[in-house]
């Protein structure tokens, strides 16, 4: 289930005790207030009996209460990206467009799977200018040399003045 909605206090409230009034149980979720707009994404269980009566009532569900609610069946559990080893990589520079993609479309060039990704554009604490931070969960493949990995990476990011941090995650 996905939902966006005007932000306000009370609506994360209101969101999961409708559907806990309905047995429905949130295995896994992200929520986040972006300037605003509050932005849901949730894995739900209930049992199969209830699942098609439970998803067409969640978008009226979520009108009631200011969200636009989407519905839609869980991805094959089968169908998995592969394996590999769980690293998260942060990144710090000054703000300018095209940091995200041009990080996102060298790692795609790896076949390296994004698993979560935020990013961040805060003030710096003594000039005031826009600092941009991402953080990044990945799973690497195991062919992918990761002292080679570093390497490439800290060529990019030299590029337009980036430093990052790459760790096990």
């Amino acid at each position: 289930m996905t939902a966006i909605g005007s932000d306000r206090p009370g609506l994360v409230d209101e969101l999961t005790g409708a559907l806990h009034g309905r047995q429905v149980n949130i295995a896994d979720s992200r929520m986040v207030n972006l300037h605003g707009h509050f932005a849901i994404i949730l894995l739900l269980e209930l049992p199969d009996s209830s699942a098609k009566a439970i998803r067409e009532e969640l978008p009226a569900m979520g009108e009631r209460i200011g969200l636009t609610v989407t519905v839609g069946p869980q991805g094959d559990a089968g169908t998995e990206i592969g394996s590999g080893v769980p690293y998260r990589l942060r990144t710090y520079a000054m703000d300018q467009p095209g940091i995200v993609h041009r990080l996102t479309h060298h790692l795609h060039g790896q076949d390296i799977n994004i698993e979560e990704l935020e990013t961040r554009l805060e003030p710096g604490s003594v000039t005031g200018t826009p600092l941009f931070t991402m953080d990044l969960r990945m799973t690497v493949p195991t062919q992918v040399q990761i002292a080679e990995l570093r390497r490439d990476l800290e060529k990019l990011c030299n590029s337009f003045n980036c430093d990052f941090d790459m760790e096990p995650a």
